[in-house]
């Protein structure tokens, strides 16, 4: 883990002239000519956009004020956009509507070109392959779509279906990867603790329709020391092929009331149409890595060290000394003017390699290769008619394992994959004939098509994706008989196939087949190990090892699921991390282990028993109004109140309870169970939780699920007695959750959750209820494995 070396830690410290007593909150990261610029929302009754600058996204210079407009008063979460030689700013000062802004530079000067255009808050501009601009905003019901004319003409906005979370909606923002559109955004009041991101995806156009993936949310946190955690931005990272996402926390008290807000940056990875962030973490962890050739073209003589120029009487070629291997990423920065340049790659000597022209005369962009000193174009796509090539464009190569790719000014323009093979390794550089183009950031990284998300180390707690075992066989991967029919990373020759929810799964099918990862693991202690795996008709067998050093072996059994369900997460069992960088290898025993991701989670394993658990709760854990009376708690009738208590690590355990029904019940009241990241605000979801309610109504025993939204699982009818207290016993062991009345042998309700939450507090809940009275808590730990 020697390649890891430099460490930085969420949340960033205060910036250099950042908004005093107000921090950085909505924050907003451009990449343009391999440097970042960040813009931040602006304190109210403030005037002015404050932008900072950096090279690796950890280390930030303040670059000014880039408008002092008066309209910029309290400019709410500022976004630019680059496009043809000009910076768009968009802003919704004080949320009163938005303004376009326009520099020829990110830092500024930005001048105003637009009155007010209306449209809520929180404008986001997304540019589609075809050219075609879209504008999204916060909507009353939902994130809001507005096609658009060019950067500062507005359409008629329509609110996109599947994009609204309960509440009010707002921070969003798209990317496009690998032909799927990638949306974020927030959900909750700004100042909750329960404020968090979300993502949803569509396959057709970037106004959806759009689904939400089961891995959401996409990042909460609710623990006192990080929370709050929202509004994102997604920026690529400094090795060309990686994301992050840029969001902020909340932390204490401003004088003037609201929380000071601090700048986060976590990873993003993705597996097909599934993207996970790395967190969120808010402990040290690996910097940003860079890419493995740089350099800039603009500042002086081209360094010698670095570059060296190809003699020919004709024309101009430059390349790099050093070469790619043969996965990469290339990036050319240049103002062409008149010229007609080629961005070369793939570059073996002047008679053979590969090459990207730019036609600015015809707006042509083209892919081709030189071999035995003869040209021969490959392909050809227009760009758009107004291009001003006066401006500073840029060309991306994409050489995966079976892609090839041409971006121009991030917009898909050329996919080549059918000819990526007759590409291999080789130098990168240019090559013009006549006038003279300007060069500036030129670089290349060997990765390409999210391969850097192979290598990039995963903290833990948190979730792995199955397919992302590190690269190289015998370092990151060993199987004993290479698949053929393999649907990603196909040399390697391990078993990867597409699942149903347009992510990707691998099997490990013969003893002695591994795979593994880079990790980062945030405290010492014991961890739960949990797998979503194929339903299976029999049981397979792995052993974990942390540094090539045996953990534990696991039995993973999932048949009583191989009937209902396809996919299902179970607990094989627990193991011991140190903290810091390690690796962590699954190797298959025996059986057959076909599997998404493996979820490694903090617990606290120790047997513990509570009687009477509700007496010991702190005011953080009470939450509205509850009458105590000596035998219970009755919730006020028109809130939706909650207790908790006990700690989010425990995982298996056995609730008794007491529920009491009046003549003339109504509403809800029961059990909450397996609770976390809970959150309570005047303003929120009302299921502002993840975990289990055992709901007790005058008819009925409900189990929902909570995760910031309610879906009901099971239902039985019941018939309670009125005036007498009704005991309750609830066992939340592994993914079965059984519910027993008055001491019966035989459960009332059984349930197997295929998607589990396998471990948290518990507390009860009354929603609107009367005479609905609960006991307190007695909890016991259940030893399973």
């Amino acid at each position: 883990m020697d390649n890891y070396r430099e460490m930085y830690a969420n949340p960033f410290p205060s910036l250099e002239e950042e908004w005093e007593d107000y921090g950085n909150g909505d924050p907003y990261v451009l990449r343009h000519d391999g440097r970042y610029y960040l813009y931040v929302s602006t304190k109210d009754h403030r005037t002015g956009i404050k932008a900072w600058v950096s090279d690796n996204l950890i280390d930030w210079t303040y670059a000014g004020m880039v408008t002092e407009d008066p309209v910029s008063t309290g400019a709410y979460a500022p976004e630019v956009n680059y496009w043809n030689g000009w910076f768009y700013l968009y802003t919704s000062p004080a949320g009163q509507g938005h303004y376009v802004f326009r520099s020829e530079s990110p830092t500024g000067p930005f001048e105003r070109i637009t009155d007010n255009v209306g449209m809520s808050i929180d404008g986001s501009v997304f540019i589609d392959d075809d050219g075609s601009w879209l504008f999204t905003h916060a909507g009353s019901s939902g994130i809001v779509g507005v096609p658009m004319n060019g950067p500062a003409d507005f359409g008629v906005g329509v609110t996109l279906p599947g994009v609204y979370l309960g509440h009010w909606t707002e921070g969003s923002m798209i990317i496009k990867r690998g032909g799927t559109y990638f949306l974020t955004y927030t959900g909750n009041h700004v100042f909750s603790k329960g404020y968090r991101i979300h993502y949803a995806i569509a396959h057709d156009s970037p106004l959806g329709p759009y689904t939400a993936p089961s891995n959401n949310p996409l990042v909460i946190s609710t623990t006192d020391d990080f929370y709050g955690l929202g509004h994102s931005s997604t920026v690529m990272g400094p090795d060309l092929d990686s994301y992050y996402l840029v969001y902020h926390n909340l932390i204490g008290r401003s004088q003037e009331g609201p929380p000071v807000r601090r700048m986060n940056i976590d990873r993003l990875v993705f597996n097909g149409d599934k993207m996970e962030v790395l967190g969120p973490t808010n402990y040290a962890h690996p910097v940003p890595k860079g890419p493995d050739f740089a350099g800039r073209l603009n500042e002086g003589a081209p360094d010698s060290s670095v570059w060296e120029q190809v003699a020919s009487s004709d024309k101009t070629m430059i390349v790099s000394k050093v070469s790619t291997e043969q996965i990469y990423t290339a990036e050319y920065n240049l103002t062409p003017f008149t010229a007609s340049v080629d961005m070369l790659f793939a570059y073996e000597d002047e008679l053979h390699y590969g090459f990207v022209a730019l036609d600015p005369q015809h707006n042509l962009v083209s892919i081709g290769r030189v071999e035995a000193g003869h040209r021969s174009s490959l392909a050809t796509s227009e760009l758009p008619e107004d291009m001003d090539w006066t401006k500073l464009h840029t060309i991306r190569v994409e050489r995966g394992e079976e892609q090839l790719r041409i971006y121009v000014d991030g917009l898909l323009k050329l996919d080549e994959s059918a000819e990526a093979s007759g590409f291999g390794p080789g130098k990168i550089g240019y090559q013009y004939a006549q006038g003279e183009p300007g060069l500036s950031y030129t670089a290349f990284s060997n990765v390409a098509s999210g391969s850097s998300d192979f290598e990039t180390v995963k903290p833990l707690p948190g979730s792995i994706e199955a397919v992302h075992y590190l690269s190289g066989e015998n370092r990151g991967f060993s199987v004993r008989e290479p698949s053929t029919t393999s649907q990603w990373r196909r040399s390697d020759g391990t078993t990867i196939t597409l699942a149903e929810d347009g992510s990707y799964a691998a099997t490990l099918s013969h003893k002695g087949d591994w795979l593994r990862y880079a990790v980062n693991v945030s405290e010492t202690g014991k961890y739960a190990l949990d797998l979503t795996v194929r339903a299976a008709e029999q049981p397979s067998s792995i052993q974990v090892q942390v540094d090539d050093r045996k953990a534990g072996t696991y039995t993973v059994d999932s048949r009583h699921f191989s009937e209902g369900e396809s996919w299902a997460k179970i607990r094989a069992g627990t193991l011991e991390l140190e903290q810091g960088l390690h690796t962590i290898t699954v190797q298959l025993n025996s059986g057959q282990l076909e599997w998404k991701t493996m979820d490694v989670e903090r617990i606290d394993d120790q047997p513990f028993k509570h009687e009477r658990l509700l007496e010991q709760a702190g005011a953080e854990d009470v939450h509205g109004t509850w009458l105590e009376t000596g035998d219970g708690y009755i919730g006020a009738q028109d809130g939706d109140v909650k207790m908790y208590g006990g700690s989010h690590l425990w995982t298996d355990y056995r609730i008794r309870t007491t529920v009491t029904l009046g003549d003339d019940p109504a509403g809800q009241a029961g059990v909450l169970f397996r609770v976390s990241h809970e959150s309570e605000f005047r303003d929120q979801v009302s299921d502002s939780l993840m975990g289990y309610f055992l709901a007790v109504s005058a008819t009925k025993l409900e189990l929902y699920k909570h995760q910031y939204d309610s879906e009901l699982l099971h239902s039985v009818k019941t018939s309670f007695p009125a005036g007498e207290p009704v005991r309750l016993q609830i066992e939340a062991i592994g993914d079965s959750i059984r519910v027993y009345v008055q001491d019966e042998s035989e459960p009332v309700m059984i349930f197997r959750d295929a998607a589990s939450f396998l471990q948290g507090r518990v507390g009860i809940r009354s929603v609107h209820a009367e005479q609905i009275k609960l006991g307190d808590i007695d909890v016991e730990s259940v030893k399973t494995k």
